[in-house]
C-alpha cells in the first residue's frame, strides 16, 4: 500500500517533466504578426544567435498558418540548413519590408544529405513556413511585408 501513497507525487514530477519539455522546445520565442498579400501570419521572432542557430531544429510541426522569423541587424546572403528538422519548409527571403527571393519545399536532410540554401541576394529577415504556404497565400518575389505588432 506505501507505493499508492507514492502516486501523487510521481504525478506531479511527470507533469513537472512534461511542462519543462514543453517549454524547452516551444522556447518561448517573441511573437509578433505581418501581413503578405493580405494574409496576417503570426511569427515567433528568432533574434539572438542562439535562437537562429536553433530555428525550428528538433520540432515536430509548425502550427499551420505561422512561421518562423529570423531577424538581422545586417544584411547578408545568409546560408541556412535543415539540420534536425523533421518537415520540409518553405523559404521567404526579405530585404527591408520587400520579398527579394524564394525557395520552396526544402527537404528533410537524407541521411549525412543536409540541404543548405541561401537567397540570391543579401537580406536582413528570413521567414521560414510550412511548405505549400508560399503556393497556398500567393507570395511573389517584390509583394510588401508589413509588421503589424511588434
Amino acid at each position: 500500500m506505501k507505493w499508492l501513497q507514492k502516486i501523487p507525487v510521481a504525478v506531479l514530477i511527470l507533469t513537472v517533466c512534461v511542462i519543462g519539455v514543453n517549454i524547452y522546445v516551444n522556447r518561448g520565442l517573441p511573437t509578433a504578426k505581418i501581413v503578405i498579400k493580405g494574409t496576417r501570419i503570426p511569427v515567433e521572432l528568432a533574434v539572438t544567435g542562439k535562437e537562429k542557430e536553433r530555428g525550428l531544429s528538433g520540432r515536430k510541426e509548425l502550427k499551420p498558418g505561422t512561421g518562423l522569423l529570423f531577424l538581422y541587424d545586417h544584411k547578408e546572403v545568409f546560408p541556412f540548413w535543415m539540420k534536425e528538422m523533421q518537415f520540409p519548409l518553405d523559404f521567404v527571403w526579405i530585404d527591408g519590408n520587400m520579398v527579394i527571393d524564394l525557395t520552396e519545399n526544402v527537404p528533410v536532410p537524407d541521411g549525412n544529405n543536409l540541404h543548405i540554401i541561401h537567397p540570391r541576394s543579401a537580406v536582413d529577415k528570413i521567414l521560414e513556413l510550412n511548405v505549400g504556404d508560399i503556393q497556398s497565400i500567393g507570395i511573389q518575389v517584390g509583394d510588401k511585408v508589413t509588421f503589424v505588432d511588434r
